[in-house]
């Protein structure tokens, strides 16, 4: 397992992959710094951010941008196996299959995690001292808003490996993961037009305004910025159902397939 992982980090470090993903974090982190203020990829499913937040609590709100961005590093360490053919080469009699995914899985959550935390912490750090506390807030409230948001992300980055091992080819990976916010919103906006006496109707429609408060988008800003205690119960419970059933889903697609 180490092995394997070890020789993950080695060919990330030389794909071009992994430097898009860092320039484009580092380009939407200067731009937040330079003009002060917040901003990333939306869908608009984003609520307005309530103007007396601090910019660095604004840009965490921000942060469903990654959800794009993580695309990337889970791309690099596994889909580009499948793509380049090179998965025959690694698994063998002392690499199971089983041992494969394990590997496979657990790097891309750690090496996609400890990413999206040197990024937030990064930018955080690079704009207190830049824009200086005007404009940044306190350490401790920072973290504490940054890890209440950590679960979601975790289970994206979960959910982008799932997809990762189901549908391996590359094309159809990106095709997938960078629509699939697209359609949820779409079938969520859909639900809520639905206007009808009908009890059934009703009910969809209603199901339609409470599916809206738990897309990615919408989560990772209400997770900073509006946690009640429940919703943010809702959240995790969401969260580490994807979680499990990633994995699950995962392990199977991938160990109960034959390797093209």
């Amino acid at each position: 397992m180490i092995n394997i992982m070890r020789a993950d980090i080695y060919r990330m470090s030389k794909t071009k992959g992994m430097l898009l993903f860092w320039l484009f974090t580092a380009f939407t982190y200067i731009i937040s710094i330079a003009s002060k203020g917040y901003g990333g990829i939306t869908i608009g499913a984003t609520f307005d951010i309530p103007k007396n937040v601090n910019v660095d609590i604004g840009q965490l709100a921000m942060n469903s941008t990654f959800y794009y961005f993580l695309i990337m590093p889970v791309f690099c360490i596994i889909t580009s196996e499948f793509s380049e053919h090179t998965i025959k080469n690694t698994i063998s009699s002392s690499v199971s299959k089983r041992l494969y995914f394990m590997s496979k899985f657990l790097f891309s959550i750690l090496y996609s995690t400890f990413s999206f935390m040197l990024a937030n912490f990064g930018y955080y750090a690079a704009n207190r001292l830049i824009n200086g506390r005007k404009y940044s807030s306190a350490p401790a409230d920072f973290a504490k808003a940054f890890f209440t948001q950590l679960p979601m992300f975790i289970a994206v980055i979960s959910a982008l490996t799932m997809f990762a091992f189901l549908l391996r080819k590359g094309a159809l990976y990106n095709a997938v993961t960078i629509s699939a916010p697209i359609v949820g919103l779409m079938i969520v906006q859909v639900l809520m037009s639905i206007n009808s006496d009908k009890e059934l109707l009703k009910k969809l429609s209603g199901l339609g305004e409470k599916l809206l408060y738990y897309h990615v988008e919408v989560m990772s800003q209400k997770i900073v910025l509006d946690p009640s205690d429940s919703y943010i119960n809702n959240c995790y419970i969401i969260c580490a159902a994807v979680i499990v059933l990633s994995f699950i889903i995962g392990y199977f697609s991938f160990t109960k397939r034959e390797l093209n």
